[in-house]
């Protein structure tokens, strides 16, 4: 299967799991999850699905965590309904922490921006 192929059905995989969670997963833990990516393998018998969870929802990831996992085989046949893979794969779901680093890095970026000002405004000692 070349690489365009594959990028597009874990295109369709990501937009469908996010669906699911949204519409159809009734669970209260997964409200509030982002899917991020899916990284499928090359034979896709299994798929890493990130996700992350969005600000203010209040939700510990491991909570959200549980909650995804209780819903795998769901959201696995639902994949086979919709999508016209040869083999469906195990979901394993990972926490993606890029956005927390991001707005980590941010954080830290207007801090300095902050001590900058602040030093440009105090008087010059010559």
């Amino acid at each position: 299967m070349n690489e365009k192929q594959k990028a597009r059905n874990e295109d369709a995989i990501k937009a469908l799991i996010a669906e699911i969670l949204l519409r159809r997963v009734k669970d209260p833990r997964v409200s509030g999850v982002s899917i991020t990516g899916v990284e499928a393998s090359n034979d896709y018998s299994v798929a890493k699905i990130l996700y992350n969870v969005v600000e203010g929802s209040g939700r510990d990831v491991a909570a959200v965590q549980k909650g995804l996992n209780s819903s795998r085989s769901y959201i696995r046949a639902e994949i086979k309904k919709h999508l016209r893979l040869r083999v469906i794969p195990e979901l394993v779901f990972i926490y993606d922490q890029s956005l927390d680093r991001a707005m980590k890095i941010e954080e830290l970026l207007e801090q300095i921006r902050r001590e900058d000002e602040t030093r440009e405004k105090e008087p010059q000692d010559e």
